[in-house]
């Protein structure tokens, strides 16, 4: 949620504050405050900026989202669910330069770890499914949309693959 050099700004304030009330002689707030800080710096391992970057990507603003995914130096730090969501903003972002490579296998990678929401999984099998047309790969992609049908899908993403799907249909046609 925080920028991490926001967090590093409340990290030096905390262990500033916890100073003065050490030379207070207030036990009780030095050790809170250095609590404070800790968790401030657990969150800056464990969260980095994937919930502002995820935040970013819903609004579709992709060169702000990708600014504050890549300050995430080492994703392998980040929980299990921030992971998945990691890669899946990342491979939105990669789909949105047609670096299909790069997408399909940061989506699939998002896929397997498991995201937190039925909907999310839709949105990435949807890509998947976008990503493979772009390729001209009709099987894989009218697998991925078989395997979107067993989801209940929100009115967009069924309007959307229902219009990919006539897209493969047309495509394959013309082959």
């Amino acid at each position: 949620m925080f920028t991490p050099f926001f967090r590093i700004v409340l990290i030096i304030a905390c262990l500033g504050m916890a100073v003065l009330f050490y030379l207070r002689e207030d036990y009780f707030n030095t050790a809170f405050t250095i609590l404070a800080a800790g968790l401030f710096g657990y969150g800056y391992f464990k969260y980095g900026t994937v919930f502002a970057a995820f935040q970013q990507l819903k609004k579709e603003n992709f060169d702000k989202a990708e600014k504050l995914i890549s300050k995430i130096k080492n994703p392998n730090n980040l929980s299990k669910q921030q992971k998945s969501y990691y890669h899946f903003t990342t491979g939105i972002i990669a789909s949105e330069k047609n670096k299909y490579d790069l997408a399909k296998s940061e989506l699939v990678k998002a896929l397997e770890i498991g995201l937190r929401t039925k909907n999310d999984t839709s949105i990435v099998l949807l890509n998947l499914a976008d990503i493979e047309y772009e390729r001209a790969e009709f099987f894989s992609a009218k697998e991925y949309l078989i395997e979107l049908r067993n989801y209940e899908l929100k009115p967009l993403v069924k309007a959307e693959m229902d219009n990919l799907a006539e897209k493969i249909n047309v495509a394959q046609q013309r082959i």
